[in-house]
């Protein structure tokens, strides 16, 4: 690996620059911070350095200083409090991401890093699921959904970034018992803090590789992802599930391969006895285009 420090300081700010130029300060803290845990992680490894509990703090901080990045206090406590300081690069989400990747490297397990004021709290990452994505939702029960019925597909106009009509009709059905499943421009993390009562598998919409805890579809493998995920959630759980962020796609896929999609989709969920709820807002799209979307979905009125 090269080393970082050789590197100019403005390699890490232009690499922000470009990626919010492009899609937003969202995947560029999602790609700076994974940089960052890439090149901590890789630093143990090329090290061979490993270390319990009881050694942590001290290679922790040897570690850092070896690499010349930065240097690092280590508190251990319940958690693992790691202070930068004297930083050759300036951005928290790298540094989050390096203290993260330093310390999965020597414990050999994976752990985040989350931003504090003055601090990094790194803890072991939640086990990670087994099995089927959707093992752990229960397949829905008979209901009745106001305003929606089983195996319809609903186009609903709104706002292109908070889609709040489709989200809230979206939580009024899991909050009913139906299982869930989103496809969506929001960071994970800030929908769910928006909305909590989300705990369906979230696909960010996104030019950015995913990682073990998100997962996220690129424009380019949208049209099969879309398919292959939603059947599986369909023929499993036969839920609802939502589609926000079709003007993000637009920017880089032709409307008719969209469509093509979309229709495969509807077919499906009138199949399966799901149900379809597509965010558009009629404001960001070409008319033609809406009123095309109008035809293949059924319009949906509060």
């Amino acid at each position: 690996m090269t080393d970082l420090v050789s590197m100019p300081k403005k390699i890490i700010p232009y690499l922000r620059m470009t990626i919010e130029q492009m899609g937003s300060q969202d995947e560029a803290n999602f790609a700076i911070y994974h940089l960052g845990f890439k090149w901590g992680k890789e630093t143990v490894e090329m090290s061979g350095e490993r270390s319990d509990i009881d050694e942590l703090d001290t290679k922790t901080v040897l570690t850092a200083i070896h690499s010349g990045i930065t240097n690092f206090d280590v508190d251990i406590d319940e958690t693992i409090k790691i202070r930068p300081y004297d930083s050759n690069i300036d951005d928290d989400y790298f540094l989050a991401g390096y203290a993260a990747g330093v310390v999965s490297g020597l414990m050999g397990e994976y752990h985040i890093a989350r931003i504090r004021k003055g601090y990094y709290d790194v803890v072991k990452s939640e086990k990670k699921i087994k099995g089927e994505l959707f093992e752990e939702q229960e397949k829905r029960r008979k209901l009745e959904l106001k305003n929606l019925e089983q195996g319809g597909s609903y186009l609903i106009a709104d706002d292109a970034k908070e889609a709040q009509r489709t989200f809230e009709t979206f939580v009024d059905a899991l909050e009913e018992g139906m299982p869930g499943l989103c496809f969506t421009r929001w960071f994970p993390s800030k929908l769910i803090y928006k909305y909590p009562e989300i705990d369906s598998p979230i696909f960010w919409l996104s030019m950015v590789d995913g990682t073990e805890k998100v997962r996220t579809i690129k424009p380019a493998n949208f049209n099969d992802e879309m398919i292959k995920i939603s059947k599986a959630f369909l023929e499993m759980k036969q839920g609802i599930f939502i589609l926000h962020g079709i003007e993000f796609l637009l920017s880089y896929l032709e409307f008719e391969d969209i469509l093509n999609t979309l229709q495969k989709i509807r077919d499906m969920t009138s199949v399966e006895g799901g149900i379809f709820l597509l965010a558009v807002d009629p404001k960001s799209i070409d008319r033609e285009y809406f009123n095309r979307l109008k035809s293949e979905l059924q319009v949906f009125d509060l």
